[in-house]
């Protein structure tokens, strides 16, 4: 059975806003704008905050699982409801899923700094020099990933100045008017934006770090509202700026918009914003890294620094098969299929299953 970690090793309940906003705000803020709006135009931005409140939904479906399986995590609830040979295979399922997410982040982010900075970047070089960091701030624990999080969290305030030039250029008339898609359209759109607001349900993992678990929900649900936030207002300066036919073109919006922005001791900010990012997207890969390989710790009962090194190693190996435009736009939009079939599936069966084994009289779920 999985023990619930000492005290010296959990983190305040606070941490759960950085943790699920660290999770969520990566590399897909530069590019999901033209996503959304390719199905559902300038009203696109309500799939922004239909997405918002799913994840706020899926968020409370989680520690209701915990709580009603009385569950210290992801692990124990597969194994309480689904028994011991399928609560197996949907604990790998998920530590696979991690482990995907953490492929689709790396592989887009070294394709953004093969395309703005370095052309001829080998793109091993790159991903090892970045998993090598990982796999060292892995093994400290998870109260040094926390820690990371938080740190890295308030980096994107720091270019908050850089967005005002695009404002001189803003033409407000492209948000009217308002409904002018139709709603199947702006539902289609909210599931683009999964790579987007994925992260959340790595709370099924480290919940048992947690302390307070009551008031770590609460900051759980203000983490996710940030990344709406924030979300909602990177949607508008794009759709703003860019006419409809520059979107479609445009492959990452958020980035191109930086082009614009020009001071008197910098020339080239959107190089200052890539390389800042790199740390955005750290907390992204180091925490689903670290939920997959406890996972398959709790799972097959060996250490953590055999599963880190294997799925370090599972990483590297899947994220340089990727070599084209084509082939790694391919695996950013497997994620829109295989993302809702984890979070609003499996996370809501789990949830749904703790009722009729209740009803049944089985355990206390």
């Amino acid at each position: 059975m999985a023990q619930t970690p000492p005290n010296h090793l959990q983190v305040p309940a606070y941490m759960a806003f950085f943790l699920v906003h660290g999770a969520q705000f990566g590399v897909g803020v530069l590019g999901f704008s033209r996503y959304i709006a390719e199905i559902a135009g300038y009203q696109s931005w309500l799939a922004v905050v239909i997405a918002g409140a799913a994840n706020q939904l899926i968020i409370w479906m989680m520690f209701k699982t915990i709580k009603r399986t009385q569950q210290p995590d992801l692990y124990m609830v597969n194994k309480t409801l689904y028994g011991k040979w399928l609560g197996s295979i949907m604990t790998i399922l998920f530590s696979l899923y991690f482990a995907i997410l953490a492929v689709v982040v790396l592989r887009t982010y070294i394709e953004i700094v093969q395309v703005w900075i370095y052309i001829e970047l080998a793109t091993w070089s790159i991903a090892l020099a970045f998993l090598l960091v990982a796999y060292y701030a892995i093994v400290k624990g998870f109260r040094v990933i926390a820690g990371l999080t938080f740190l890295f969290s308030f980096l994107p305030f720091l270019l908050t100045p850089t967005i005002a030039p695009v404002l001189e250029y803003a033409e407000w008339f492209h948000l009217y008017p308002v409904m002018s898609s139709t709603f199947l359209d702006i539902l289609k759109a909210s599931f683009i934006l999964t790579l987007s607001f994925a992260g959340a349900e790595l709370i099924f993992v480290y919940y048992p770090f947690l302390q307070d678990k009551d008031k770590a929900q609460q900051y759980a649900h203000l983490g996710s509202f940030a990344t709406t936030i924030a979300y909602l207002v990177i949607t508008f300066l794009t759709f703003i700026y860019y006419s409809a036919e520059q979107l479609k073109l445009t492959i990452w919006p958020t980035l191109s918009a930086w082009k614009i922005a020009s001071f008197v001791f910098i020339e080239r900010v959107e190089y200052i914003g890539i390389a800042m990012w790199l740390l955005v997207i750290f907390p992204n890969i180091i925490l689903t890294i670290w939920a997959s390989s406890r996972l398959l710790k709790l799972q097959f009962r060996i250490t953590h620094r055999k599963t880190v090194f294997f799925v370090l190693i599972l990483v590297f190996i899947t994220t340089i098969q990727f070599t084209t435009r084509d082939e790694i736009n391919m695996l950013n939009e497997s994620i829109n299929y295989i993302g809702p079939v984890f979070i609003f599936g499996f996370i809501p069966l789990l949830l749904i299953v703790s009722y009729i084994r209740r009803k049944k009289g089985g355990h206390s779920a």
